[in-house]
């Protein structure tokens, strides 16, 4: 399930403690159940919003009152993307690899999102982890992850032309797309 606003998060949430109430994880916890919940890049950035720490910050406020009501009977595992994010952080510092922009956007939106829930009440441990990729996957051939803004027909030419990028529709706008292959561990 992805949850990329506030509405979906409510009915994503509300369907994931549905399914959880019917399978029991632990014997140890005194919780009854762990939800997996999967926070979506864009559900920290509105449309139209520039993509700044404080916009993260309020989209993830928003957010928190739902998922610390969720963490009363549930234990929490939140997961996230972050096309947004990682493309921002992308435009910043060209000569960066991915990986390591993914890394620094993952503790970013684990920060984020872990400062509102500690202020709706609840105690959080970010973590980043690190995944082992095919390297020969077909996803280097033909990237689909979507990141970073959105551009014009003519813009998105010219960044594919003078930068290299790929760039591919985004409904009626044009998208950076880079690889995003499934992790192999």
């Amino acid at each position: 399930m992805i949850a990329t606003s506030r509405h979906s998060l409510r009915k994503a949430a509300a369907a994931a403690a549905a399914a959880a109430a019917r399978r029991q994880y632990s014997a140890t916890s005194t919780l009854k159940d762990r939800i997996v919940i999967a926070v979506g890049g864009n559900a920290l950035q509105r449309r139209g919003e520039r993509l700044t720490i404080e916009n993260m910050l309020k989209a993830a406020a928003d957010m928190a009152p739902t998922l610390a009501a969720l963490s009363k009977d549930h234990e929490l595992v939140l997961t996230h993307g972050n096309g947004p994010q990682v493309g921002e952080l992308a435009l910043e510092r060209s000569a960066a690899t991915f990986d390591v922009l993914g890394a620094e956007s993952m503790g970013q939106i684990g920060y984020v999102l872990a400062q509102a829930l500690s202020s709706a009440g609840c105690t959080t441990a970010p973590i980043i982890c690190q995944v082992v990729v095919d390297p020969q996957h077909e996803a280097f051939r033909d990237p689909s992850k979507f990141v970073g803004p959105i551009y014009g027909a003519k813009e998105a030419t010219a960044l594919s032309q003078s930068l290299g990028w790929v760039m591919k529709p985004d409904g009626e706008y044009f998208r950076r797309v880079v690889p995003s292959p499934p992790p192999k561990e």
